[in-house]
């Protein structure tokens, strides 16, 4: 059976099930409606036969741990996980269907990645602002013990008045938890940090470069590695990139520093907050000189 065999269902847990809004490789998303507030929520699926037995296992006790975990986020750049549940529902075949899901908060807006897919640009003020709220995020979600371990356009919604929700951090890795994925490459190629590639356990400087992958885009509309999986893993663990000055003369220089570090090879290297992160870029929006 696949995704498209399933039938909309009534309900999951608590909340009415009202559409369809999207697919993703583990389920399905609806938006659903929790009549016990009166409140529009976001149900994020994950579909057991979609994997095997140990597979499915796993991932779905990483989902309730972390999920829950990461219900203890609030904060105005994250999109809020209110919970973890999981519901038993029919499917075409006439049969039933153990569903996982998160219940999260729904917001309307485009994906950064939809505007890199329409070729929009923005102007440095705004490129400062978006990566001003992103790291807001990745500072607040990194102290509560959080790391996101996929950072990317596709997960950074810009709302109708241009404020940044950060999405999946129902799935994030969080610190305490004993499902560290060592030998599990996780995350996407053209924003994986080295250590991820190299399958290590990660902290928040991973999420850091990620970041930097993200303001590399906005700066020169391009990914820093391109290519297959292998390729690209090469180019992260060996090769630096071309300055963004290089690719778009309208970038301050002092950008060029700020990516050198925050997508350096190693850790210690990188900035090591995203306070630290977001205080260099606007040192060099604004002209004046990086700290060292």
């Amino acid at each position: 059976m696949n995704a498209s065999s399933r039938i909309l269902p009534q309900k999951l847990g608590k909340y009415e099930v009202r559409r369809e809004v999207g697919r993703g490789g583990m389920g399905i998303v609806y938006e659903g409606f929790d009549p016990l507030i009166d409140r529009r929520v976001a149900l994020k699926t994950f579909i057991n036969e979609f994997f095997d037995g140990t597979q499915s296992d796993n991932l779905l006790t990483r989902l309730r741990r972390e999920a829950q975990a990461a219900g203890r986020l609030s904060h105005p750049n994250i999109i809020a996980v209110y919970e973890y549940g999981e519901d038993v529902v029919p499917n075409a075949d006439g049969g039933e269907t153990k569903t996982a899901f998160i219940a999260m908060e729904f917001i309307e807006g485009r994906s950064l990645e939809s505007y890199f897919e329409a070729n929009e640009r923005f102007p440095m003020r705004e490129v400062e602002r978006i990566m001003s709220e992103l790291l807001d995020a990745l500072e607040y979600s990194h102290a509560h013990g959080v790391v996101h371990r996929d950072i990317k356009p596709a997960n950074i919604i810009l709302l109708k008045d241009g404020s940044v929700k950060v999405a999946d951090f129902g799935v994030a890795r969080i610190e305490s938890s004993t499902l560290t994925q060592v030998g599990t490459v996780l995350g996407s190629p053209s924003y994986m940090s080295p250590e991820q590639f190299m399958a290590q356990t990660v902290d928040g400087r991973s999420d850091l470069y990620s970041a930097g992958v993200v303001l590399y885009q906005l700066l020169t509309a391009e990914v820093p590695f391109t290519g297959a999986f292998t390729t690209i893993m090469h180019k992260v663990l060996n090769d630096s990139p071309p300055p963004p000055s290089a690719l778009n003369f309208q970038v301050p220089k002092g950008f060029d520093e700020i990516l050198r570090r925050a997508m350096a090879k190693r850790p210690d290297e990188r900035y090591q907050t995203a306070s630290e992160f977001k205080q260099a870029i606007a040192a060099a929006n604004s002209g004046a000189p990086l700290a060292q």
